[in-house]
């Protein structure tokens, strides 16, 4: 093998130079040695490219970018290719809403699996007899039972499993099946008919900062009280009541659902109510996020379309909350003042702020 250096070449063998050249070649070939050497620590050190750089998840500001409808604000989160391609086996997740919906999975009230003495209000179990792996997130409510909940923690339930999960109770007036015209074998059971969205952004707080249920219950009554939401089971779910407030929801709900429905690289908002923020919520693909938007903003609006507040916060707001937030995605970094990272499977799945 020959391998050549400018003009002297190294074989196998050994140096081939003319008698009369070798000092000019050693010094020739040290020079060459040292060059190379300089070549490659060069490169060791030089700066990463530009695409290395820069950043998994941007918040974009630009008011044609925004989305909103009265005083309400919802700025848009991108996620560039790499990591798109990188989590794309999330989509494969199903949420609790198409779950609910899927032959085999369901939840009840809690079933006992040996000695427990946990209060039986603090848990469901959760069934989930199909093929399809389904996310659950902390806030999801689900209507039914004994009494309508919200999920304490994320959860993914892997397909042909049975577990139960941690739970607060959203109805604090209610501790018997929903329906007494039901069978006795349906009471038994005690399955859950429905899912309700998300909870709102402080019914959310209470749930995964405080872990208490009375404040759990205080942020029911402080929301459903300040949307005319009323009812004798003092209900989270008493939102959907037909009521001028429900309508006025409505329209948030007609003008916002399609928000960033055409864009492809979307994986999450930073929602904005006057001059507070309300939320961040980022997902691991563009498409969990499509899943979870509406469910999400409907708790949004239940806590902004009862403010009288017209002037909104600015870019600068959404863009610390953002900051707060999307540094979550290096695994390496520990969640502080109020913001969260659910991860599964070597993966991001859900970053939050509240």
């Amino acid at each position: 093998m020959t391998v050549m250096f400018g003009t002297f070449e190294v074989q196998e063998s050994g140096l081939s130079t003319h008698p009369n050249t070798a000092p000019m070649f050693k010094k020739q070939f040290l020079f060459a040695l040292l060059s190379a050497f300089s070549w490659i620590s060069c490169q060791t050190d030089s700066p990463k490219s530009s695409i290395e750089d820069a950043p998994p998840l941007t918040l974009i500001t630009t008011e044609e970018s925004v989305a909103s409808f009265e005083n309400l604000r919802l700025y848009p989160i991108v996620a560039d290719a790499a990591t798109k391609s990188n989590q794309q086996s999330l989509d494969h997740l199903k949420t609790l809403a198409e779950g609910m919906n899927t032959p085999g999975f369901r939840l009840l009230e809690r079933k006992q699996f040996g000695k427990s003495e946990d209060a039986w209000q603090h848990s469901l179990t959760v069934q989930n007899k199909s093929q399809d792996t389904i996310l659950m997130l902390a806030g999801d409510v689900v209507k039914g039972g004994n009494q309508d909940r919200v999920l304490a923690h994320h959860e993914v339930i892997l397909p042909m499993t049975v577990r139960n999960v941690e739970v607060f109770c959203v109805e604090a007036g209610r501790s018997s099946y929903y329906d007494p015209n039901a069978s006795k074998a349906e009471k038994e059971i005690a399955a859950f008919k429905g899912y309700y969205n998300v909870a709102s952004p402080s019914v959310r707080r209470a749930v995964q900062q405080s872990q208490d249920q009375q404040k759990v219950w205080d942020a029911v009554a402080t929301i459903t009280r300040d949307n005319n939401a009323g009812s004798q089971t003092q209900a989270y779910t008493a939102l959907d009541t037909e009521t001028a407030e429900k309508k006025r929801r409505d329209e948030y709900v007609q003008h916002l659902k399609s928000a960033f429905q055409d864009k492809s690289d979307v994986v999450g908002l930073v929602a904005v109510c006057g001059d507070e923020v309300l939320g961040v919520d980022i997902f691991g693909t563009p498409g969990l996020f499509q899943k979870q938007k509406e469910a999400l903003l409907h708790g949004y609006i239940a806590e902004s379309a009862m403010k009288k507040i017209t002037v909104n916060a600015g870019a600068e707001k959404a863009k610390a909350a953002f900051e707060k937030v999307a540094h979550l995605a290096k695994e390496k970094t520990k969640p502080v003042d109020n913001t969260g990272r659910f991860s599964w499977g070597g993966h991001w799945v859900h970053l939050y702020g509240q």
